[in-house]
């Protein structure tokens, strides 16, 4: 076999590798049968601060609607959509399972587009029906997934 055929074979072969651990992620069963995915401590650091700024910017909207800013609600809005999502590290990214990363990452872009909606003309009764189709993917994740290190805090 010459090198040429080697080294191809070797390229498909890590190529597959990353494919199905691009999908699959780093998970494993966790005692509440939620999917655990294996992170470093860093990592799950760094998703639990994402996490706790998204609850940050669902916080700004509802206290922009209960005070009729509806700029404020716009701006909490926008605070939590693509723009936050870039910091994440290409290794990170491979460790999560596809349908989590295609759970944020949607999340992210809808939040986008609500505070766009909300420029042009929502009203708050729309606004805190689409919030609720927000944090219903917030829900639907949390009751999905776990977020595992080797840190036992």
């Amino acid at each position: 076999m010459n090198v040429g055929k080697i080294a191809l074979a070797l390229w498909v072969v890590t190529v597959g590798t990353f494919a199905f651990y691009f999908v699959r992620g780093q998970i494993s069963i966790s005692t509440d049968q939620r999917r655990a995915i294996q992170l470093s401590v860093e990592e799950k650091d760094f998703v639990l601060a994402e996490m706790r700024s998204l609850l940050s910017s669902v916080n700004g909207i509802l206290r922009g609607l209960h005070e009729h800013d509806m700029i404020a609600v716009a701006e909490g809005a926008k605070s939590a959509g693509m723009g936050m999502a870039v910091d994440a590290s290409p290794l990170l990214m491979v460790k999560l399972p596809l349908e989590f990363k295609i759970l944020g990452m949607g999340l992210h872009e809808d939040f986008d587009k609500l505070s766009v909606d909300i420029k042009t003309g929502l009203n708050r009764d729309q606004v805190i029906h689409r919030l609720s189709e927000l944090t219903s993917k917030c829900v639907s994740c949390h009751q999905i997934y776990r977020l595992s290190s080797d840190r036992t805090d």
